[in-house]
Parts: structure tokens; sequence; C-alpha cells
């Protein structure tokens, strides 16, 4: 199946909405940042308390991944000007974000959620993959990375 790419419908928007709620709210009860964007340093750190509570008390799994998936995205459409999208293939439906200029493809909510299951991994991701997607917009975008 070829993916299908489209914008955001209404129910959409509202679930990105709900997804940067409940990410701001963890960042919120877990380190007391609640004013501007946060970093990526800022969400490892959250995730990293987040894994570190008792399973019962903590967030629900799916929440995290929504909530910091979804402030890791906004993330990249502040600084690198990726746009958020629905990408529907063999393999489901889930938003992404698009950098139109280099083709370049990102799940957030995904990346967390790799993260979560099969094991909780606790090391640090966002600050890596923010680096790592730097360095290939970088590189593409100079023309370094068109061999």
């Amino acid at each position: 199946m070829q993916p299908k790419i489209s914008g955001f419908n209404e129910t959409e928007q509202a679930n990105l909405a709900k997804g940067l709620a409940a990410g701001r709210e963890l960042c919120l009860a877990l380190s007391g940042h609640h004013k501007g964007p946060p970093s990526a340093d800022l969400l490892d750190q959250v995730f990293k308390k987040w894994a570190a509570q008792p399973t019962n008390s903590r967030m629900p799994a799916a929440d995290v991944a929504s909530g910091l998936g979804s402030l890791f995205g906004e993330l990249l459409r502040v600084d690198f000007g990726f746009i958020w999208q629905m990408i529907e293939d063999q393999y489901g439906t889930e938003p992404a974000l698009i950098d139109e200029n280099t083709g370049s493809v990102i799940f957030p909510v995904n990346a967390v959620w790799k993260r979560i299951e099969p094991e909780l991994d606790t090391a640090p991701f966002f600050r890596p993959m923010y680096e790592s997607i730097a360095r290939h917009l970088e590189k593409v975008r100079t023309g370094q990375g068109m061999n």
C-alpha cells in the first residue's frame, strides 16, 4: 500500500491538543516546568522520572506517548519547520511530522511508544534524536546528503 498523507482533520487537531495538554501536565508534575516549550533535555528528564514511578501510580503509558511525543513534535515543528500530517499505510494511521523541503518524516508519538513497549527503556532519546534530526536536515539542506 502506498502511504497516504493528509492534513489533520478536526478530530486529529483535537487529539494533538489533548496530547500537548497531557505532555504539559506531565512536565509540570514531574519537573515543575510550566513556561514556554520544553527542551529535548527536559523531555528526557520527565520520561525518566515517569518511568521511575511505581506502575500503579503513574500516568498511563498511552498518555505519556501521546503527551511527550506531541511536545517533541511541536519542538521539531517550531525549530525545523516540519508540519503535522497524518500518514496511513499498511500498518495503520498515525500522526507524523514532515519536512516538505527534504521529504524527511518523523513519527514522534511512535518514537516514545518504542521506548515503552515491549520493554521500558529509560536511556535518554529525545536529545539524541533531536541532534540526529538536526544533523540530517543540515546535510540534506546543504546537499551533502544527496549522494
